[in-house]
């Protein structure tokens, strides 16, 4: 029988499940909010013997998170992933307040605050975001971004080709929560202090020209690809199935940008790419 496609979506509350699962929806999947974690057992019963369900997402809060993920797993018929959504406290607070929403916890009378609320979610966040396959910082997240990384992610009949997600950002405002690599290119000539160019980012031309022209970019895109050639193939013979590079210089506008679309395009031939500007695409 072929594998029923499960993605546990899951994280801090506040960070965006209703989104996404709104995306997942958009995309086809059978969607499933808060369902009762004891009836798992039953319900992937259902989905052994019925031919209605072939990919399905579930929103589960943090406290059911892990059950949850340990019945599913042990279904061999079931193809699980699990998102976990993250969110800097100060965003979330924020969010909370402008909507005029009460935090789970609170109507749940577990805590008595919104700051203690997040402080007890955050606590039991780190084992479950352990064990997911995706981690999504939505803190600068726009929605239309939002639905650009899900989909990298689960694209029409989930390819299996590995991805690879580049990140421009600027090391002023903070590193990327969900990167697995770094690549600084604050030494590279600043295209910040040419008059003309300032206003641009790499998205432009002229910046593109300025900072691919110099030498020191040269040299630094010749050794950064023979490196990641070699890590990405040890990547995929370990099972991994994506990566997120991120690229920083110091305000994410310039160098940062034109070198994750230097790269995004190299390896665009190759994998599956999905290119991101945090700090540019304000």
């Amino acid at each position: 029988m072929n594998r029923i496609e499960v993605i546990v979506v899951t994280g801090m509350s506040g960070a965006g499940k209703t989104q996404t699962m709104a995306i997942f929806e958009n995309m086809g999947y059978q969607c499933i909010d808060n369902y009762p974690v004891n009836l798992l057992k039953e319900f992937g019963e259902l989905l052994r013997t019925s031919n209605t369900y072939n990919k399905v997402a579930m929103a589960v809060s943090l406290t059911d998170a892990i059950f949850a993920i340990r019945i599913l797993s042990n279904m061999e018929w079931i193809d699980l992933n699990t998102v976990f959504l993250d969110c800097e406290d100060k965003t979330i607070l924020t969010r909370y307040k402008q909507t005029r929403r009460s935090h789970p916890l609170m109507i749940k009378n577990i805590t008595s605050s919104l700051v203690d609320s997040i402080d007890v979610e955050r606590r039991q966040a780190e084992p479950i975001a352990k064990l997911a396959n995706i981690i999504i910082d939505t803190t600068l997240l726009k929605p239309v971004k939002l639905q650009d990384k899900i989909e990298a992610n689960f694209h029409k009949g989930k390819q299996a080709a590995f991805r690879i997600s580049f990140v421009s950002f600027g090391y002023k405002h903070g590193i990327p929560k969900d990167a697995d690599l770094l690549l600084d290119v604050r030494f590279l000539p600043n295209p910040f202090y040419v008059e003309s160019l300032r206003s641009l980012t790499g998205n432009d031309k002229e910046v593109y020209d300025y900072v691919m022209s110099k030498k020191e970019t040269k040299e630094f895109v010749e050794r950064t690809i023979a490196y990641y050639d070699y890590l990405i193939k040890e990547y995929e013979k370990e099972g991994k199935m994506s990566l997120i590079i991120g690229v920083g210089c110091t305000g994410g506008q310039h160098r940062s940008v034109t070198l994750a679309n230097y790269l995004a395009k190299h390896y665009g031939q190759i994998y599956q790419v999905y290119t991101w500007h945090r700090d540019a695409d304000h």
